[in-house]
């Protein structure tokens, strides 16, 4: 197992068939935790992923989706943390 995340729903992972995809979505969302990552390490428990997610791209638009939401609700100056986190986003 890859994910760090994971390792909390001990339970869930007994007879989870669709692990390997979940233990790869918890492991990049934690790789590139202040990209958009954070949202899924701290709010999706494996059953929403697999509810709301069929692809690894998927999820990487999503985390996209929610740095871009948090920039348009910027301070607006250029020394903006929101910014750094774009442009982490951008070399993901």
């Amino acid at each position: 197992m890859k994910s760090a995340t994971l390792k909390i729903y001990k339970n869930w992972t007994a007879a989870a068939p669709q692990l390997a995809f979940v233990d790869a979505v918890y492991a990049m969302c934690e790789e590139h935790y202040d990209a958009g990552g954070d949202t899924i390490c701290e709010c999706y428990t494996p059953d929403e992923i697999i509810e709301e997610f069929t692809s690894l791209d998927e999820v990487k638009e999503y985390c996209g989706l929610k740095v871009e939401q948090a920039l348009n609700c910027r301070w607006g100056e250029d020394s903006d943390p929101e910014v750094k986190r774009q442009e982490r986003y951008n070399e993901w």
